[in-house]
């Protein structure tokens, strides 16, 4: 299974120089150094250190407006290219554009127009309740208390979790403590969310909800972008138009999911599944 290199890369030079796009990465090369062995190395200096290369010349653009998966097992480098793109990690090489503007240079400003939820919420206050955890985040982002009440409760609503805003985080549960992290994520009101698997430790039934809040009430709704990096292929065949599938720092696959499922089918017959395809195609690369 195959797509063609040039023609996305066409497209992707058309995407940058036109500004059209919510995310746009370029050439992006993330290399981490290697720890060496023996008493010796650490004498050396960090360009005679090995490395080891997470992003090896990735280039996507992600449409405003739109749900985007990132697609990729645990390693593949998804969670360092959400971070580049967050500005938490600088890159070795290449660009990253968000909004226009590059994170690195326009962290401060930048970051007003994102949010970012992950999947493992550590950052909360677990003995304050879920109301007094978003004050506290809504004053970091620069709300005033009158702002940060109205929107607490709004938030509330749209994620579900109001009768549950005065229980000690402590008390919730998994799903509740994702929607709490959504919640945190909107509070100023952000253009665009970068996730990093939301729903990686939830059931079906904690999951499908939130699963229903990113693609309905968020995007379709209010028009925000959302870029998924997630290894659950089920969850972006509900949820995504486009797709990358990233495998050891590497593209295998840059396109619409329509056309994926449809060039895996022609393949794998007309039964065949996102996952089914992803596996395919990643036993292709490791066998090559």
């Amino acid at each position: 299974m195959s797509y063609n290199r040039g023609e996305m890369a066409m497209g992707m030079h058309s995407a940058i120089n036109g500004g059209e796009d919510a995310i746009a990465v370029s050439e992006l090369v993330k290399d981490y150094p290697r720890p060496s062995v023996g008493w010796r190395s650490f004498f050396l200096p960090s360009w005679k250190q090995g490395v080891i290369r997470a992003l090896d010349g990735v280039s996507l653009r992600v449409r405003r407006g739109s749900v985007f998966g990132l697609l990729g097992t645990n390693g593949a480098g998804k969670t360092t290219l959400i971070k580049i793109c967050y500005n938490l990690l600088v890159p070795t090489s290449g660009s990253v554009h968000v909004l226009g503007e590059d994170p690195q240079h326009h962290g401060r400003g930048i970051r007003s127009r994102m949010g970012m939820v992950n999947s493992e919420e550590r950052s909360f206050y677990w003995r304050l309740s879920g109301r007094r955890n978003l004050e506290f985040f809504a004053a970091l982002q620069g709300l005033d208390g009158h702002s940060a009440h109205r929107r607490i409760a709004e938030l509330g609503e749209l994620t579900g979790i109001t009768e549950y805003l005065d229980v000690p985080f402590s008390d919730y549960s998994s799903g509740m403590r994702q929607k709490a992290a959504v919640a945190r994520a909107l509070l100023h009101d952000p253009e665009v969310l970068l996730m990093d698997e939301p729903t990686r430790s939830l059931s079906p039934d904690a999951a499908y909800p939130l699963q229903d809040l990113i693609r309905t009430e968020l995007v379709e709704r209010r028009g925000k972008t959302v870029f998924l990096a997630t290894q659950d292929m089920d969850e972006a065949e509900r949820l995504c138009e486009d797709v990358a599938l990233l495998h050891r720092g590497r593209l295998l696959y840059i396109g619409t999911l329509n056309g994926l499922l449809r060039e895996g089918r022609r393949e794998l017959g007309e039964e065949a599944r996102l996952g089914d395809i992803f596996v395919e195609l990643v036993q292709g690369e490791d066998g090559s």
